[in-house]
């Protein structure tokens, strides 16, 4: 009993009390006995509104692909204006993006529902501008699609309120959700394509094939809008800012020994390490964002022209070309799931290599045979660059999570909001790239497209190498992630 009583007195001297030396245990292995995890008071049905928002928004983006070029041909343009009618919608997104990420830090719900009324707004917009005969509408109702993106809401909305045991299956929902959507959104097309009749010059252009995307993706829009004002749950952000105050206190109770002369021991050398990390960090951030505008650029130049290319060598209708792009989206599902298992053997920095290389290959074969050599050419090598693209994703976004600064993880310019930025400004760019070498005839168009493009493939191998070394993990930072 003595003994005990003076265990228990030299407790109460250093810890204040037992409990409190209990709560310093569990925080120092990561855990916080008197903060409940956040994912408890975000409901299912909650998390499911916010991964359907992800879906339906990337099926809205990929529904009117397969008759975007027919769209603008009716409406008096050439079919090169597909890549500009398209483009609007990631043009967008690179302002809504900021916009979402800011408000996103307030409310979840309003923030959605916001974005909601725009994707519903520009879709009843893109459905009206064939009867008034106007190419501004359709562009229009295509940038208020992209202003209603809330990517960067259901990112954020993951990353903070799963706990740490869901925060990687939570992603990985939401990166098979927006696969979904991808999926659905040309087959979507295909099937419209029955019900629909081809626009034409004539009365009653109310309800057409081209049209027919915006009149369904607006009662989508609808649906979900509804639902999301009754079911949808703002998640309780007094528990969150609570335990970030406590454990702001514990940090202050763990604060590192001064010596006599009242300098911080452990804070020079750290310091020192930070500074050498972070100029050694830049160039990693910056190769991953720049793989990320790569293969999004790539990806939408391959998706946003099939429509026209297909068309204009094998004589594809609205239906095959839908269903043909339906296809390719599907194959992003087991191309993630081979990355995630090939990533347990190998680092990412080599499998960022070997998809580099293969995208290279599908690309020159792309472009030297895919529209003299028949479908089989064109179908075998499109395979290819889709697949290398969206299994080069996984391993970028892997090491750029790994490599970046701390500073760059938190706050409104976060790790992902400039990824989310990367990509976007890819398939803007992919878009534009695309109209801009239509302007040289649909004849020419492969070359004037991915000629380029390859070019931009193969400078992006040579730096990748060229910085092999430095494509690691950082792990300087992670003593200050407490």
């Amino acid at each position: 009993n003595d003994l005990n009583d003076n265990n228990q007195s030299q407790i109460k001297t250093r810890f204040g009390s037992i409990e409190n030396m209990q709560k310093l245990r569990s925080q120092s292995i990561g855990a916080d006995p008197d903060v409940r995890p956040p994912s408890a008071i975000v409901s299912q049905l909650s998390k499911f509104l916010n991964l359907a928002s992800s879906a339906l928004y990337m099926c809205n983006y990929n529904v009117t692909t397969p008759t975007s070029g027919l769209y603008a041909k009716l409406l008096g343009f050439d079919e090169a204006h597909a890549g500009l009618i398209i483009g609007m919608t990631p043009a967008a997104v690179i302002v809504s993006s900021l916009l979402y990420s800011w408000w996103s830090s307030y409310s979840y719900k309003k923030a959605l529902i916001f974005a909601s009324s725009c994707c519903a707004i520009g879709n009843l917009i893109y459905a009206f501008a064939l009867p008034c005969n106007s190419l501004t509408m359709v562009l229009v109702g295509r940038l208020m699609t992209g202003f209603g993106s809330a990517r960067t809401i259901n990112r954020r909305y993951i990353a903070d309120y799963y706990n740490l045991e869901e925060r990687t299956a939570g992603m990985a929902d939401f990166v098979s959700a927006s696969a979904l959507g991808m999926a659905v959104g040309p087959a979507l097309a295909a099937l419209l394509s029955y019900v629909a009749p081809a626009g034409g010059h004539h009365a009653g252009r109310w309800w057409t094939v081209e049209t027919a995307p915006g009149y369904v993706m607006f009662f989508f829009w609808c649906l979900y809008l509804v639902a999301n004002i009754i079911f949808f749950e703002e998640p309780d952000r007094v528990q969150q800012t609570s335990a970030k105050e406590e454990k702001a206190a514990t940090s202050d109770e763990r604060a590192p020994l001064k010596s006599n002369t009242g300098i911080n021991i452990d804070e020079a050398p750290r310091t020192k390490t930070a500074k050498r990390s972070f100029s050694l960090g830049g160039v990693p951030v910056f190769i991953s964002l720049l793989l990320l505008v790569l293969l999004k650029a790539v990806l939408e130049g391959l998706t946003s022209s099939t429509p026209t290319v297909s068309r204009y060598y094998f004589g594809w209708d609205v239906n095959l070309c839908g269903t043909y792009l339906a296809i390719l989206a599907s194959l992003m599902i087991p191309a993630n799931y081979v990355v995630a298992t090939v990533s347990r053997r190998f680092d990412d920095r080599e499998i960022i290599l070997a998809m580099l290389v293969m995208m290279g290959v599908g690309i020159a074969g792309f472009v030297t045979y895919a529209g003299s050599d028949g479908e089989t050419s064109f179908i075998c090598f499109s395979l290819i660059i889709f697949i290398s693209c969206n299994a080069l994703e996984g391993p970028t976004m892997g090491l750029l999570s790994k490599v970046i600064p701390k500073s760059l993880r938190a706050g409104i310019f976060n790790a992902g909001w400039l990824a989310t930025e990367a990509g976007t400004i890819g398939r803007v760019f992919g878009d534009f790239w695309l109209s801009g070498a239509a302007h040289k005839g649909i004849g020419n168009l492969v070359v004037a497209l991915f000629g380029p493009l390859i070019t931009l493939v193969i400078g992006s191998t040579v730096v990748t190498l060229w910085n092999y070394s430095q494509l690691q993990p950082r792990y300087d930072d992670e003593e200050d992630d407490d």
